[in-house]
């Protein structure tokens, strides 16, 4: 008897289903971009339609494998091969972002000061339509702050204040965030960085102010527009603008 000469049709949708899993997934951060879904649907709806299918694929992607190489259907070697990998791709990139969710809190407000957190003042007009509050639930965020982010502290320096001013409005720019307010007069100073992949926005503000005779303490505060998680991304913009503001701060 002769070999099939077509692949079967479990070999096809291991195929076609990886690659309608990969660009479901790749259209997830346009999709919000465009306004063709909201946070809910870009961010949980399409990836997990994108794990489903991926791995649906996987799993008729291994069956061909096995029948392959037990010496059967030739034929289906280059669709199971290509949609097990591609398939395993996207469950691996979906398992890390599920890995990095639940290895952080579930918040979207960080404050190196949580008894006084910075306030906005400038950027508020442009959060009127944001869901997030700019309230600050200290009683909700304070023990989560010292338990999930016990190092996003206020930084003392030994410098000052003006000088530690006109080297942060600097940082701001040089880390491409769009600056909305800086006022040296209150030390303080507002902007917004926009995410890669979506395009969230996530508000930031400064607050440096003279810390006994010649020091100065920076606080600084980033909160997201939208979405009830931020994955870690807004302790990690503080930690970053930190360390660039004080390289030698963790030394």
């Amino acid at each position: 008897m002769t070999e099939p000469s077509l692949p079967s049709w479990w070999a096809r949708f291991s195929l076609v289903g990886a690659l309608f899993a990969g660009v479901l997934l790749a259209l997830a951060p346009l999709a919000y971009r465009l306004g063709l879904a909201g946070v809910q649907g870009a961010v949980l709806m399409l990836p997990a339609m994108a794990s489903v299918l991926a791995f649906l694929a996987f799993l008729f992607g291994l069956f061909g494998l096995v029948l392959w190489l037990r010496g059967g259907r030739p034929a289906d070697r280059v669709h199971v091969l290509v949609g097990s990998a591609l398939s395993l791709a996207v469950l691996l990139q979906m398992g890390g972002q599920f890995a990095l969710a639940q290895s952080v809190p579930a918040i979207h407000d960080i404050s190196t000061d949580v008894a006084n957190p910075p306030e906005f003042e400038a950027i508020a007009p442009l959060r009127a339509d944001a869901p997030n509050s700019m309230a600050y639930d200290a009683e909700t965020l304070a023990p989560l702050m010292a338990q999930h982010y016990p190092d996003v502290t206020p930084l003392i320096l030994q410098a000052d204040p003006a000088a530690v001013f006109a080297r942060a409005e600097a940082l701001v720019a040089e880390l491409g965030w769009t600056l909305v307010a800086s006022d040296p007069a209150t030390g303080r100073i507002e902007a917004y960085d926009t995410t890669a992949l979506y395009g969230f926005i996530d508000d930031v503000v400064i607050r440096i102010a003279p810390e006994g005779a010649r020091g100065a303490r920076v606080d600084v505060r980033s909160l997201s527009r939208v979405g009830q998680s931020d994955l870690g991304a807004n302790a990690a913009r503080i930690r970053a603008f930190l360390s660039a503001l004080a390289p030698n701060r963790g030394a």
